[in-house]
């Protein structure tokens, strides 16, 4: 998904947000010049996730300040869900049709989100778990989805945020129950993307002990086939199923082609236009029946 007019603004005003507390002015107005210009001439491979991870960099250095270290944060709400996981595994066994409650628990999980969403509460996360999951899949897509299983071999389950990996691990139980003779394969970050799960999340909640978990070599909040592994790109392209949560990676990943499913929450302006959704509605879309982006306006 490439870069737009409404991105780019809104990645501008996070810049100048972030940057008010400093108090020398000639070097704030040097840093969003410098900001500016990166956006002038956008390379072809650019898309959110990749230019967020950039920026970030390039405001540890210029300001001197250390990368945000969410390492405590990210076992705060790996535990949250570890807690509820007994439950909600219950309420899924017990469901009219346990696949499609599990995916949509994964989906909720996706509220899980610091970098997307101006305030991320434990209390918020709770409450639409145990909202009885009111918002449901698209029935199509879902039908759609249970068909492309049934005849697939290899599937990637691509993670997103701490937390929201238990969620995952529990989704990935349902799906190797229901498709036994599948081979599902977990993808988390290679390296520390902001609040994204990596090996050390997936090794904390267990999902290592349910399937196979690779790490892709990244530190972009997404899975962007420019930063990623050869060993992680090749995963991908041989599946016969992507399931990819959250934002980042329908940013990163629309447009290749590949037969994926997209899981998340609609957390920005941006996304609530593009699918005519409200703030915080899940969609469950697939990449080749997916709206273009092109085809809106960024008004």
């Amino acid at each position: 998904m490439k870069l737009n007019p409404k991105c780019m603004a809104c990645q501008l005003r996070k810049q100048e947000a972030k940057i008010r507390h400093f108090d020398d002015e000639d070097r704030k107005k040097q840093y969003m010049e410098e900001i500016r210009r990166r956006f002038d001439q956008p390379k072809e491979e650019d898309c959110v996730p990749s230019i967020s991870t950039e920026l970030k960099k390039f405001y540890c250095s210029f300001w001197g300040v250390p990368m945000e270290d969410f390492r405590q944060i990210n076992r705060e709400y790996d535990q949250l869900m570890l807690d509820l996981e007994d439950d909600l595994r219950s309420t899924i066994r017990y469901s009219e049709d346990p696949l499609k409650a599990a995916l949509i628990y994964a989906r909720t999980g996706n509220y899980i989100d610091f970098a997307a969403l101006p305030e991320v509460s434990k209390e918020t996360a709770l409450s639409l778990i145990k909202s009885e999951n009111k918002d449901g899949l698209d029935e199509q897509e879902y039908r759609n989805f249970c068909q492309d299983m049934k005849k697939a071999s290899n599937v990637v389950y691509i993670t997103d945020n701490c937390g929201e990996i238990v969620l995952d691990k529990l989704a990935i139980q349902v799906l190797k129950k229901t498709f036994p003779n599948i081979r599902i394969t977990a993808l988390v970050r290679g390296l520390p993307a902001g609040n994204d799960a990596t090996m050390e999340d997936a090794e904390f909640c267990g999902l290592t002990d349910i399937v196979p978990v690779l790490g892709n070599g990244s530190d972009v909040g997404g899975t962007w086939f420019h930063g990623i592994s050869t060993h992680a790109r090749e995963l991908l392209q041989s599946a016969d199923v992507i399931l990819a949560k959250g934002q980042g990676n329908y940013e990163t990943m629309h447009g290749c082609g590949l037969n994926i499913y997209y899981l998340f929450l609609c957390k920005c302006d941006w996304f609530q236009q593009l699918f005519h959704a409200k703030s915080l509605q899940g969609m469950f879309i697939n990449e080749k029946r997916a709206p273009k982006a092109t085809a809106f306006s960024s008004d």
